[in-house]
């Protein structure tokens, strides 16, 4: 292996992915952070890494034949497995770095990244500008932000229960509901943020993280009125299409085949290019042993995260697959939907599972027996871990034979999880693949297991115990796939 390339995957697998990085961005659908080192001679070496994949590293290697060119080559481990190719913008005081990702593997995936720059000049005047209400971390905060036709913007922002400290921001909007910012104390640059656009039936909402160069991360997000449109010209756009879509959505849909359920794949995709996620509430839940009606009523969501399901539409699917959960348990809960460009309903979010066991069957996949998480919306708000154990209690356990299972049951690096710990993921019904079990962007929780009885009764195939974090079987090829996210 080359020696830059190791030791650059040593020196970040020794720090936190995202604390290392000197770009944020993302490949596909999947933010990404990266570190790259620029050199005298032209080359550039580097690696990255996806915060929703702790423990994976890519190592990059490359050169910068001209200026505002970039041409990356990535290895996994001493594999080039990608060659890239990105060209660079520069725009108060924001470097954006766009392209390709070929992979040798044959599959092209959009890649960008950016950083802020040490020190910025003022920006000229922008063209029009918004107020927003939200909040950084636990503290409400008021921002002002300019949008430019060009996707550029700056403005301000403060937090009215500390006054006389504003904080300026300058970035870029690169894409469609995509932001990032970069904060200044002065020429001071103190903090990245990454956010994506959520529009509500009255509200513009920007959602996500600011990561403080300090290593601190906070949640962010901010809102208003839709009233004034004056937001880069763009929104009317987004907004028109997202409900062209919901306007397409199927009132009808079978899912008699899984073409996909016995494929040798990597990962079930939790996004597609152009698709849009909505919110829905089951109405009802028939299960006749050899397949299930599922009853929704599919709505977005107002600015609370409520559905709005005055406005939804009402759809029937048939799918040839059953999950052994009392229907009573199902009907009324709320679920997320992704709906596919063509406004198809590509897969259904139903409920999380903390896998405890695991079996061969006889269709050489393996079994699972866990616990079902199945806390509603309401509860969600008023969660505490007293609350959490005492519902776990008495959450059913069940067993079920998967399409699809991730058992790379790894915890955030970031975080400390004890022995004896199981960890969430999400149950997934999905149009090509069936019933997937994998964690998605939201990352899995954690169970003790000395709270619960889940140990099951012998039998003639018994189960095997998925201890704390330790693997100790895999999935069959055709069963397996990565996380989600």
């Amino acid at each position: 292996m080359n020696r830059n390339r190791l030791f650059l995957i040593l020196a970040s697998c020794a720090m936190l992915p995202i604390e290392a990085a000197d770009y944020q961005g993302k490949i596909g659908k999947l933010e990404a952070v990266f570190s790259l080192e620029w050199h005298d001679d032209g080359s550039v070496t580097g690696a990255y890494g996806h915060p929703a994949k702790p423990g994976t590293i890519y190592s990059l290697e490359g050169n910068n034949p001209a200026e505002g060119e970039l041409y990356l080559e990535e290895y996994t481990g001493d594999t080039l497995t990608a060659r890239c190719y990105l060209r660079k913008v520069v725009t108060d005081g924001v470097i954006l770095w766009r392209g390709e990702m070929r992979n040798t593997d044959g599959r092209i995936l959009p890649m960008e990244f950016a950083r802020a720059l040490g020190r910025i000049e003022t920006p000229a005047p922008a063209a029009a500008e918004n107020v927003y209400s939200g909040y950084v971390g636990r503290l409400d905060a008021e921002f002002r932000l300019a949008w430019r036709e060009d996707g550029t913007l700056n403005g301000s922002y403060h937090y009215p229960q500390r006054p006389g400290t504003t904080y300026r921001l300058v970035g870029l909007n690169p894409a469609e509901g995509e932001l990032f910012l970069a904060e200044y104390t002065g020429d001071q640059l103190t903090a990245k943020c990454l956010l994506h656009k959520r529009l509500e039936a009255d509200a513009i909402v920007w959602e996500g993280l600011m990561m403080n160069e300090d290593g601190r991360h906070f949640p962010m997000a901010f809102a208003r009125s839709r009233g004034n449109q004056s937001e880069a010209g763009s929104i009317d756009d987004y907004e028109a299409k997202r409900q062209a879509l919901f306007a397409s959505i199927e009132e009808s849909v079978r899912w008699d085949d899984f073409p996909l359920a016995d494929a040798v794949i990597e990962r079930v995709p939790v996004h597609l290019d152009h698709a849009e996620y909505f919110g829905a509430k089951i109405l009802s839940w028939q299960d006749d042993g050899i397949g299930t009606t599922i009853r929704l009523s599919i709505a977005d969501w107002d600015q609370k995260g409520r559905l709005l399901l005055e406005a939804g539409r009402e759809v029937t699917l048939r799918a040839a697959r059953t999950l052994p959960i009392p229907s009573a348990l199902l009907v009324g809960r709320e679920i997320s939907v992704l709906i596919a460009p063509d406004g198809s309903i590509y897969s259904l979010e139903l409920c999380d599972i903390a896998l405890t066991h695991v079996r061969p069957a006889d269709s050489g996949k393996l079994e699972v027996r866990g616990v079902i998480d199945l806390f509603t919306v309401e509860e969600s708000f008023d969660w505490s871990p007293e609350r959490f154990a005492e519902k776990m209690r008495t959450a059913p356990v069940i067993e079920f034979l998967p399409d699809k299972l991730a058992l790379d049951l790894e915890p955030s690096r970031d975080l400390e999880f004890a022995e004896g710990e199981v960890f969430f993921q999400t149950i997934r019904l999905v149009r090509d693949h069936g019933f997937a079990i994998q964690a998605t962007s939201a990352g899995p929780g954690s169970l003790e297991l000395e709270s619960l009885s889940l140990e099951p009764e012998p039998g003639p195939r018994p189960w095997i115990p998925l201890e704390g974090l330790k693997e100790t079987v895999k999935a069959p090829p055709i069963q397996h796939t990565t996380q989600a996210g």
